[in-house]
């Protein structure tokens, strides 16, 4: 088994890690939902709502994206550059959340465990995607035959 096969699997080892990560905050949101509602705090649950919708949301984008994987394997960049992609979204949005605040929701001041994982298997999804991604090329321009040299002397000939 190559390397990247191994990889391959890796990566969707940890994308699906980081959608039960996302369905874990998602059920935590539901739990003070529910809270909240007992005690008869009305206001939070619009920005509740928002927050379990995004979480349940990005957690199914997530296995979709493991099963996009093992199928795909190493005939197909996209399931990568995709996966790359949404990853960096994620931390973007958390990152604006914890700054300049996102609509409904505003600023969140609070960084748990939970989020430092998630971020940490967000930066290994980007680094393996990014390999993978690299790796697929170069298989590529192998199977063409394709080098430097030969282009180059296709420029100068």
């Amino acid at each position: 088994m190559r390397i990247q096969n191994i990889v391959v699997y890796l990566l969707a080892m940890l994308l699906f890690s980081n959608a039960i990560v996302y369905l874990i905050v998602a059920f935590q949101e539901y739990g003070d939902l529910v809270e909240f509602q007992q005690i008869g705090i009305d206001g939070e649950t619009q920005e509740k709502h928002l927050e379990i919708s995004v979480f349940v949301g990005a957690s199914l984008i997530y296995l979709g994206l493991v099963v996009w994987v093992l199928k795909s394997r190493l005939k197909n960049k996209n399931p990568y550059m995709v996966s790359a992609v949404f990853s960096i979204i994620m931390i973007g949005i958390y990152i604006a959340s914890r700054t300049i605040g996102v609509p409904v929701v505003g600023v969140e001041y609070y960084v748990g465990r939970i989020d430092i994982v998630s971020k940490i298997l967000q930066a290994a999804i980007i680094g393996i995607a990014g390999y993978l991604i690299f790796a697929i090329r170069s298989m590529y321009i192998k199977e063409q035959g394709i080098t430097e040299r030969s282009d180059r002397r296709r420029e100068i000939g």
